[in-house]
């Protein structure tokens, strides 16, 4: 009988070895996965070493120890249900060993089993070691009910005057946690039990989130602030805090929690996020800029890094993969660099946000992206209106060489793949993919017409008067291969399709504009009905454009038709409903110090004829 001691004696030290290798991993700087991988490979060969011969009492304790170091390892190198089958076994085993009948294996029953069997034993410790393995298990796999089952199982002698709930199960439960010093374990229980019940109580508030029960939700993250936790794990509760208060119409309360996020630790890029989106909310370009800017640079430098941890049990394995995607939503890097870029250029900021859209375009170009890629499912545009924007961007910048070279790329990948001509039924009621493919077209065209219409504008710019009337030629002649059959096509719904009527308006606007580019180049070259007719058709296709009604006049009163002049400008002056706005993307925006045209002399010449009609 000497020998089960001798082997006890052997299995113990060789625990305690690969509990002392890893441990030594843990407190360098950089540590080592690999270190990990040998510890849980070890680790699981020593436990079927003692699970090789029938369970007993004598080594019970030391099975049980052994198993919780092995499933903490196993944590990186197997899935949840391979390590809960291999609990249910060790469990299975604990109750052999005591002569217990197990008439269930369902996890819940013989849990219940194993707690009244080892009630008041001396294995009561190793027994909720194992039993916080499973816990953590079922919050991985976001089994709230069964944890709370768990919980109230192993708080059963407990009176209850209070009604049953998670929170309240967790903040009560009494489990022994001593540890035995002569077997070394890889986190002490006592840890694992303080990280549990702070991502048990977030995982109960973020599902409460998810149900848009945001007080209740906002309870449970203020609770859960009060707990110990690692400062990563504060940091993304003040920022679940501030996404609370958020929701709850509290703004500013937000930003105070999403400021003590990043003090508490630098690399919550969430809240950084989250900041950005309530900056313009507030209506605060210059900090929801800065906020984006900060959080790109954090993300460059966090991709730059090792991803190494000597962390056994992190929160972001514990929430599991749906509950850490909304606990630490971040945009990807090239997302971030384009709402920065837009962001900037459509609050004024052109420099930078030229130097945003250049880097984006730098991204796209060293991934390899083809020009004319299908959308991926994301809120990230599709790439030509990237190179639009950029392209708009320079142009604002006084860049016009460099918008030039950006514009062609677009239409040098678009040239294969334009459509003839897109003979449109306001009537017919597309679905699913035959409106798909036609989106697809008029989308092209859009992009294509509004390419050469940049283009235009870069020409016009450097007084290439020539070159600008032929490019704003190529958008018209682009753009007008998108024809609705119905007149009244605005009243129509194209289907009940919200998205084709937006495409149909941007692509009137965006010929509204060629046509008063090329009419202001006629009107500038004295080729006065050209520029009439064309600046005619674009308030056809844009009433309300202050410019172009001024062109328009200054039109009139050239070819000497005063009267018509007069009443044109009375009518810009009369006091009326401004036009409706519409929404535009950024490349098609219109901007006030973008006329290029002095009104000082026509406003002269109009004022005189008025008031000598009147006298």
């Amino acid at each position: 009988m000497s020998v089960i001691p001798c082997l006890v004696d052997r299995w113990s030290e060789e625990n305690n070895n690969i509990i002392l290798t890893w441990k030594q991993n843990e407190r360098v700087l950089e540590p080592d996965h690999h270190v990990k991988k040998r510890c849980w490979s070890e680790s699981l060969k020593l436990l079927q070493k003692i699970q090789g011969i029938p369970a007993d009492t004598e080594r019970l304790e030391l099975e049980m120890t052994i198993s919780y170091n092995t499933f903490l390892f196993s944590l990186n190198f197997s899935n949840a249900s391979e390590i809960e089958e291999s609990l249910t076994n060790s469990l299975l085993r604990g109750l052999e060993a005591c002569g217990s009948q197990v008439s269930c294996s369902d996890p819940v029953q013989l849990w219940e089993t194993v707690l009244h069997s080892f009630g008041a034993s001396v294995f009561v410790p190793c027994v909720h070691k194992l039993l916080l393995i499973q816990w953590m298990l079922w919050l991985m796999q976001g089994q709230l009910d069964r944890v709370l089952t768990l919980l109230m199982q192993t708080n059963h002698k407990r009176e209850r005057s209070a009604p049953v709930n998670l929170q309240t199960e967790t903040r009560n439960l009494d489990l022994s946690t001593e540890e035995d010093s002569s077997l070394k374990v890889a986190m002490a229980a006592k840890d694992l039990k303080d990280l549990l019940h702070i991502c048990t109580v977030m995982c109960q508030g973020v599902e409460q989130m998810k149900m848009e029960k945001y007080s209740e939700a906002l309870e449970a993250f203020q609770e859960a602030e009060g707990l110990p936790s690692p400062r990563s794990l504060l940091a993304q509760l003040h920022n679940l805090t501030g996404q609370s208060f958020a929701k709850l119409g509290q703004p500013h309360c937000a930003l105070h929690f999403y400021r003590k996020a990043v003090e508490v630790d630098c690399a919550c890029h969430s809240a950084l996020y989250q900041s950005a989106l309530v900056f313009r909310q507030l209506g605060n370009p210059k900090a929801e800029m800065e906020a984006l800017h900060l959080l790109y640079s954090a993300v460059q430098l966090q991709s730059d890094k090792s991803s190494s941890s000597a962390t056994l049990v992190s929160p972001a394995v514990l929430f599991g993969g749906a509950q850490m995607t909304f606990i630490s939503r971040v945009p990807s890097p090239s997302l971030i660099l384009h709402t920065l870029a837009h962001t900037c250029v459509f609050n004024g900021s052109i420099s930078d946000g030229v130097e945003y859209y250049l880097d984006l375009l730098a991204s796209l170009q060293s991934d390899g992206k083809d020009l004319i890629l299908n959308g991926d499912g994301t809120s990230f545009p599709r790439i030509p209106v990237v190179y639009l924007e950029a392209g708009f961007a320079l142009l604002k910048a006084k860049r016009y060489g460099d918008a030039l070279v950006v514009c062609e790329e677009v239409i040098t990948s678009t040239l294969d793949v334009l459509p003839e001509r897109l003979l449109l039924d306001a009537d017919e009621k597309l679905k699913g993919a035959d409106a798909d493919v036609v989106l697809e077209n008029v989308d092209l065209v859009l992009w294509a017409g509004a390419a050469h219409l940049l283009q235009a504008q870069a020409h016009w710019k450097l007084k290439d008067t020539k070159e600008a009337i032929t490019d704003f030629t190529r958008a018209i002649n682009q753009l007008v291969k998108v024809f609705i059959k119905q007149k009244d096509w605005k009243q129509k719904h194209f289907g009940n399709s919200e998205a084709m009527i937006e495409r149909m308006v941007t692509v009137e606007a965006a010929k509204g504009q060629a046509l008063a580019g090329r009419g202001l180049c006629f009107l500038e070259g004295g080729q006065l009905k050209e520029a009439l007719r064309d600046l005619n058709l674009s308030l056809q296709m844009t009433q309300g454009c202050k410019n172009t009604e001024m062109w328009l006049t200054e039109v009139l009163w050239r070819l000497n038709r005063r009267e018509e002049a007069s009443a044109q400008w009375r009518d810009i002056h009369s006091t009326k409903d401004a036009p409706k706005s519409i929404k535009l993307p950024l490349y098609l925006q219109l901007w006030p110090d973008d006329t290029a045209f002095d009104f000082s002399d026509l406003k002269k010449k109009m004022e005189e004829y008025i008031q000598a009609k009147k006298t």
